[in-house]
């Protein structure tokens, strides 16, 4: 039996000039990294220790909600989140057994490829790749090949054969040259990166140092869904194992180094790996469980370092610590997640990187509606305050119209008190207490109220008095009457 699940893509796109700066109008300077030597070190273990709460409208632009439509052709089970791709035109989104094609605003295409072992057909599939230039779609299968599929119509066109069946992940240096990534599973795995031809002829490997014995001889898979070993920001193709504190720059003919991660005393020891346990479990859980394993997404202005305990009881809790390149300062977020200020207000943890400025998080229907009952209180509060703030604004707007019209009916003493209280009704209004707004507001209006009743009063008075002066005549002439008498005949 299938199970339908609804599924939303959160797409988040930066400040173009620089984090930490709130606009009102989106900008459009292109932000220009400050110039620096690779590889740089950032100071991780450092940032785990520095929390720091901030809001995404301080680092964003904006938040676009992208569902996407399920049908009979679109059941989909789950998300390789870590491994959503998105085009000009379309979404790619992937479980291990089907890749969905979708428009750009969520609609379904198709799906590409199909199980089975026929031309273009697979079990299982690792990752994707595109060309939008070209219109192509990488697909690396685990059968030791990667299938590639035209991008409008779904059709298979060949296969390219890569190295090694134990292939992890890939990158797509041009449309025939391959660069494919290897766990150490055995923990002798010498070859980390193959670099190929579409021919299979291996034009290059970088090795590993990193070696150990297994006794048993089994080769262990720690990997999920979220994992990114090889992936792209702008026209580099970046590396990086949770075992390795740098991040590479690939090319064909060499690694370079981009960043060094000091993860001081979180980084694992090779004897404390669950390969090196052999299946030992329980002394994995225990020994393992001090350290961290991170993964690296970035953007123009922000390396985004979402990471968890390799085992034990902080395994499942979700922190993240962020990289500020332009002022080189490193620093965890509370919780774990960046707060959402913006209309929709799903937290920030981003799962992959659209483009140089563009991060993506998948939510399921059902995870949403969980997160919207843990924040149902804090949601309420937030419109108690912007319902206070809006009634707050319209009794200020209502006074300084009601000064402006009434001129010289109000005395000085009473303008210079009602402008007064709309001066500390906008401070309250500068911050978030609701309670505190809503008491400046009342006060504001009270005296407005005042104000209006003695303008009203006064202009009574003044209408009573006109009325007096005008009906006097009228009594003068009543004085002027002569009784007249007459006779019948």
């Amino acid at each position: 039996m299938e199970y339908r699940k609804v599924f939303l893509l959160s797409v988040v796109v930066f400040l173009s000039a620089c984090a930490g700066k709130n606009v009102e109008q989106p900008v459009t300077v292109e932000f220009e990294p400050v110039e620096s030597e690779y590889p740089i070190t950032i100071p991780f273990e450092a940032g785990v220790g520095v929390e720091r709460e901030i809001k995404l409208s301080d680092i964003a632009d904006s938040v676009q909600y992208v569902p996407l439509e399920t049908n009979d052709k679109c059941l989909i089970d789950f998300i390789n989140s870590g491994k959503v791709v998105k085009t000009g035109k379309y979404w790619f989104v992937s479980s291990n057994t089907r890749l969905y094609q979708y428009t750009t605003d969520g609609k379904f295409v198709r799906n590409i490829g199909s199980r089975g072992g026929g031309p273009g057909q697979f079990n299982y599939f690792q990752q994707i790749d595109v060309n939008e230039d070209t219109g192509l779609i990488f697909m690396l299968t685990t059968s030791g090949k990667i299938n590639v599929y035209e991008m409008e119509t779904g059709k298979f066109l060949y296969d390219i054969k890569i190295p090694d069946k134990e292939t992890a992940q890939f990158a797509m240096l041009n449309d025939t040259l391959v660069a494919t990534f290897m766990l150490n599973s055995s923990g002798q795995q010498k070859e980390r990166i193959y670099i190929s031809s579409q021919k299979e002829n291996i034009l290059n490997t970088f090795y590993r140092s990193d070696l150990f014995e297994v006794k048993s001889g089994t080769r262990w898979l720690m990997m999920s869904g979220i994992d990114r070993y090889m992936f792209r920001y702008k026209d580099l193709i970046c590396y990086k194992e949770f075992y390795n504190d740098t991040l590479f720059v690939v090319t064909e003919k060499e690694l370079q180094p981009r960043y060094i991660f000091d993860l001081g005393k979180y980084s694992i020891p090779i004897d404390c790996r669950m390969e090196a346990c052999d299946g030992d479990w329980k002394t994995y859980n225990t020994i393992a469980a001090p350290y961290i394993r991170n993964q690296v997404i970035e953007t123009d202005s922000l390396l985004f370092m979402p990471y968890n305990y390799w085992a034990g009881e902080k395994q499942r809790e979700r922190h993240m610590v962020l990289y500020d390149k332009k002022a080189k300062e490193c620093f965890s977020v509370p919780r774990g997640y960046i707060k959402n200020d913006f209309p929709g207000a799903l937290p920030l943890r981003p799962a992959t990187s659209l483009d140089r400025n563009t991060l993506v998080s998948v939510w399921e229907v059902g995870d949403i509606m969980k997160e919207a009952e843990k924040n149902k209180e804090a949601d309420a509060k937030k419109k108690e305050l912007a319902d206070a703030k809006n009634e707050a604004e319209q009794i200020i707007n209502m006074t300084e119209k009601a000064i402006k019209d009434l001129g010289d009916k109000v005395t000085d003493s009473d303008k210079k008190e009602a402008e007064e209280l709309i001066e500390k009704t906008k401070k309250a209004m500068e911050g978030e207490d609701a309670k505190e707004i809503t008491e400046a507001k009342d006060k504001l209006l009270e005296k407005a109220n005042a104000l209006a009743t003695k303008v009203y009063e006064s202009t009574a008075k003044e209408g009573q008095e006109n009325t007096t002066t005008e009906e006097a005549p009228k009594e003068d002439k009543k004085d002027d009457v002569v009784d007249a008498e007459f006779e019948e005949k």
